[in-house]
């Protein structure tokens, strides 16, 4: 690959990363990083899960996603409960405190967006949407392989 290419892609990275205030200690005003926000996020997704859902989706270390799940049962945020059909597994889910954090974080990326977009046009919006639907298809392609 050409290395003009290559530094284009990082400088766009380290951009986007800066827009999004993705390097924040804390994601959204809520107390929690990027990565704690992203679990809390994909357990109310998925509704309910086993710790190896969230490891093999998200791409993290086993004993740092233990040490996320224990700090995040600790808050009163998710619920681990043993398997019905496998006593060594548990099962995880969002408590009632827990869903209302992952309304927020969805309630404030929306609103992080609409502010990111404010003052462009329906065509530029357009073209950064189209844009990033070919990069992730792009790149969707490459773990199918």
């Amino acid at each position: 690959m050409d290395s003009e290419i290559i530094a284009d892609i990082r400088q766009f990275n380290r951009y986007y990363t800066n827009i999004l205030g993705l390097f924040n200690r804390r994601i959204l005003d809520t107390g929690y990083s990027l990565t704690e926000a992203r679990v809390i996020l994909e357990i109310g997704l998925m509704e309910q899960c086993i710790a190896n859902n969230l490891v093999d989706l998200l791409n993290i270390d086993r004993s740092y996603m233990s040490r996320i799940i224990r700090k995040l049962k600790k808050d009163g945020l998710i619920i681990k409960e043993k398997s019905s059909s496998n006593s060594r597994t548990y099962l995880i889910r969002l408590s009632s405190e827990g869903i209302t954090l992952f309304n927020e974080i969805n309630k404030k990326s929306d609103e992080q967006l609409v502010e990111l977009f404010h003052g462009l046009s329906r065509k530029q919006i357009n073209e950064i949407h189209a844009s990033m639907l070919a990069i992730k298809k792009n790149l969707d392609s490459l773990e199918r392989k």
